[in-house]
Order: structure tokens, then C-alpha cells, then sequence
């Protein structure tokens, strides 16, 4: 069985830069589809890049959403905590109608175990090995077919270099795969000089890969200007979804960088009022199960 622990909520000390100076009506239909929820004292992975310093509860991450218009919130397993999914199945069963969950598990999960997942709103599986070894992937071959069999997600954080050896592989396995942060690209190159980018483009034609715009300080302000369009094109907004990064983990930017802002930056890169819905609320919908 899954473990069920009792976390202490996370002080809703809101600063008032991080919350829209006027506040707004919930539109409950609207998703984030990238965010991460954690509180200090969890015990984190031996091989953890980064470890932080301060709170970012679901109670928390639930009001500053709030504030801003935004109703259903996709939270992904920190890398920093590996296998240990706690808090985030803490924060699923706290608010099932709102959350979705995509965990980080270790390979060979008992059938026990998925229909519990699943239960409690589980919808994809993360693989956060940007900076880390790629895993030995024919473990995770059972892993791969229960993902497809349930038409959930595998989303892999992974350095944009390394999607022409990752990406084909996975998507062998007949899964959907969905790629955050417009693909992490080298900042240093932008989009169309870094060959794993281009990589990225093409496999939009095989109708299974979603990217995330979000995270746009991970590869450069610019660098995410220029990549909009690009994915906009290639994958259409069936394919691709919005999200706030929030609480913007293990960047220079964490402390400047406030929900307003993401939105906002949303609002430049895709100013169609029309297509930004379908990237905000019909195709995240559809693929996390959101009523």
C-alpha cells in the first residue's frame, strides 16, 4: 500500500508580489500543467541536484493559483525527492477535483499499486533526469505499457541534446510523451541551433509528443520568444499546454519570478485570445482528465 503520512500545511504567507494585485474570479477551467509542491523535513534523494530551502505547500500553491484564474493544477514529482511521492499523494487526496498527480516511481510497481495511483488522480509519470544518468529503460518496460494502456503521459525533463537518443525510445513504446519547458534547449544555441530542438519539431508528426510552455528562465527569455512560434506550428494547439513552473525550483530567478508574470508571458508568446484558451483550458483537459 501507498503510504499515508500527515504533513503540517505550509504558512499561507503570500507575498503580495506573487499574487495579481487585484484578485480574480476562479475559472475553474483553466490548468496548470507544471508545478511542484514540497515542505522542509521530507527525506530527499541521495543523488538530489538541488535540495530547497523553504516551503512550497499545495495550500499555498492552490490560493496563488486562485488568484490568478486558474482552477485545476498538474503537480509533478520534484526530482529532489526521487521514489518518495508522499506529500504530492497528500495534496491529491486534500483536493482531488483540483489536483492531477504525476509521480516519479521506481520501476516494476505492483497492479495493486497503479489502480491506487490512478485512483487518486495519478495521469502521467515523470522521469526528472535532467543532469542525472538515463535510467536503464528496459525496467521500466511494464511501467511503459500500463502508461499506455491507461493513456496517461510520460514526461520526461531531459537536456534538449539528449532527446534524439531518449525520444524515439520512448515513443517505441506506443505512450504519449510530453515534454516541459519548450524542450530545454541550450540557452547558449536558442532553438533552431541546438540539434536535439529540431529533433523535438519533427517528432510532432507523430501525433503522440505534447510540450509544455513554461519555465521560460530555464532557456532564456529570448530563447523562449523565438521557440513559441515554432512549436505553435509544428504541434499545434492539440499538442501543446501552458503552465506556471511555480514555485520556479532550483533557478537564479525563484525570488523575481511571480505567477502573474508566467501568465503574462503566455499572453506575449500567444496573444490569440482563441488559441491561448485551447492551450490553457481544452487540451489540458483532455489530457489530464480534468472535468
Amino acid at each position: 500500500m501507498l503510504p499515508r503520512r500527515n504533513f503540517k500545511a505550509g504558512a499561507l504567507a503570500l507575498a503580495a508580489s506573487s499574487i495579481a494585485g487585484k484578485p480574480q474570479a476562479a475559472e475553474p477551467a483553466r490548468v496548470d500543467c507544471h508545478t511542484h509542491v514540497f515542505v522542509r523535513g521530507l527525506p530527499h534523494a541521495a543523488n538530489a541536484r538541488y535540495v530547497p530551502d523553504y516551503d512550497a505547500s499545495y495550500e499555498e500553491l492552490l490560493a496563488i493559483a486562485e488568484a490568478n484564474g486558474i482552477g485545476r493544477i498538474v503537480i509533478e514529482q520534484p526530482s529532489f525527492l526521487g521514489f518518495d511521492n508522499s506529500y504530492l499523494f497528500c495534496a491529491l487526496r486534500a483536493k482531488p477535483e483540483r489536483f492531477r498527480g504525476v509521480p516519479w516511481i521506481a520501476p516494476r510497481t505492483s497492479a495493486a499499486e497503479w489502480d491506487e495511483i490512478a485512483r487518486l488522480g495519478v495521469r502521467g509519470l515523470r522521469f526528472p533526469i535532467f543532469g542525472l544518468p538515463t535510467p536503464n529503460w528496459a525496467d521500466y518496460k511494464e511501467t511503459f505499457a500500463e502508461v499506455k494502456r491507461r493513456d496517461w503521459t510520460l514526461d520526461l525533463y531531459v537536456e534538449c541534446r539528449r532527446l534524439p537518443e531518449i525520444l524515439p525510445m520512448l515513443l517505441e513504446s506506443g505512450a504519449k510523451v510530453i515534454v516541459p519547458h519548450f524542450g530545454m534547449f541550450d540557452p547558449r544555441l536558442g532553438p533552431m541551433r541546438d540539434p536535439g530542438f529540431k529533433v523535438l519539431l519533427e517528432a510532432a508528426k507523430t501525433g503522440r509528443v505534447y510540450v509544455k510552455l513554461c519555465g521560460a528562465y530555464r532557456v532564456g527569455l529570448e530563447g523562449a520568444r523565438e521557440a513559441a512560434p515554432l512549436l505553435l506550428a509544428a504541434f499545434g494547439t492539440s499538442h501543446l499546454v501552458w503552465a506556471s513552473d511555480w514555485p520556479h525550483t532550483n533557478t537564479d530567478l525563484s525570488r523575481t519570478t511571480t505567477y502573474p508574470k508566467t501568465l503574462q508571458w503566455l499572453a506575449d508568446w500567444v496573444p490569440d485570445e482563441a488559441t491561448s484558451r485551447k492551450i490553457l483550458v481544452d487540451t489540458p483537459r483532455r489530457l489530464y482528465g480534468f472535468s
